[in-house]
């Protein structure tokens, strides 16, 4: 049996590709199963101390939303600050203090922020080590002390508990526990690194950032409430984002009783006063008080 053979021109192939391109163009279903997918790439600038919850609220946004990718980078905020100021690429900020995000609105690289998590902070000495047992110790002559530099949040709050114990134990406790630093980090993962490497006695850090595999190396001192100091995270979609509206999705994630939740198992505190700020009267630093 002979078959009959229909001879495809030029022309006509050609017109049959222009009719596929122009289905795809206008979304018609079968054609855009053929269509490579496209990828969006989200920029985060987020405080070291929210790694963990962080990278977990990542990967619960990409699973909801395919084809959505978020890069994150994770350091000390005052270097993220920085960073913004300088134009990186960002769509989404999370602060570890309210004086750089605050810092941040009011030069408009960013929109009204919340905050999204409250934590405390802790003191941590090599595991083996008996030589420290309270925050008072931190002045003892010769203690080899571990604290953030001036300008990160860790630093900052470390800085406002040891003129709190100055005012409640006296004889220059602020002063002294200073002198006694022999290394002043970028961040608190770097603060508890060298305490974890047996490099200094002692180590300011939030309790968050010691976990189980810290807890192999170090032990945990708590620092007395009424001295303490409430650390506070902020989190804010930057206004030159390329992609506004998956970053404030992100924010709503974090906020929201899900998001929470993913805090809370990574030992932050419970807080219900979540709520949307920006003005100039937050502007002080004034919020983060005593724990």
């Amino acid at each position: 049996m002979s078959h009959s053979s229909f001879p495809i021109t030029r022309r006509a192939l050609a017109r049959t590709l222009g009719a596929f391109v122009t289905l795809v163009a206008l979304g018609v279903p079968g054609a855009m199963s053929v269509r490579a997918a496209e990828t969006i790439s989200l920029k985060a600038l987020v405080a070291a101390n929210a790694t963990g919850p962080f990278t977990e609220l990542i990967a619960d946004f990409e699973k909801t939303h395919p084809g959505v990718t978020i890069e994150a980078s994770f350091t000390g905020t005052q270097i993220l600050t920085q960073q913004l100021e300088a134009g990186a690429p960002c769509d989404i900020f999370l602060s570890a203090d309210l004086d750089h995000i605050a810092k941040l609105r009011d030069e408009k690289l960013v929109e009204p922020y919340r905050q999204i998590s409250r934590l405390h902070e802790v003191i941590v000495v090599p595991k083996s080590s008996r030589a420290i047992a309270s925050l008072r110790d931190l002045a003892k002559l010769g203690t080899k002390l571990v604290i953030g530099v001036a300008d990160v949040p860790i630093g900052k709050y470390t800085r406002r508990i040891f003129e709190n114990a100055d005012r409640s134990y006296g004889g220059d406790f602020n002063k002294l526990a200073l002198a006694n630093v022999v290394s002043f980090e970028v961040n608190v993962k770097a603060v508890l690194q060298k305490v974890v490497l047996d490099e200094a006695d002692a180590g300011v850090v939030y309790r968050t950032d010691v976990d189980a595999e810290a807890l192999k190396a170090v032990r945990v001192i708590e620092i007395p409430k009424e001295l303490n100091v409430a650390g506070k995270n902020y989190l804010a979609v930057a206004s030159h984002a390329e992609h506004a509206d998956l970053a404030r999705a992100l924010v709503d994630l974090a906020a929201s009783p899900a998001g929470q939740a993913v805090f809370i198992r990574f030992g932050y505190d419970r807080d219900l006063s979540l709520r949307k700020r920006g003005s100039k009267t937050h502007a002080s630093g004034a919020d983060s008080h005593h724990v």
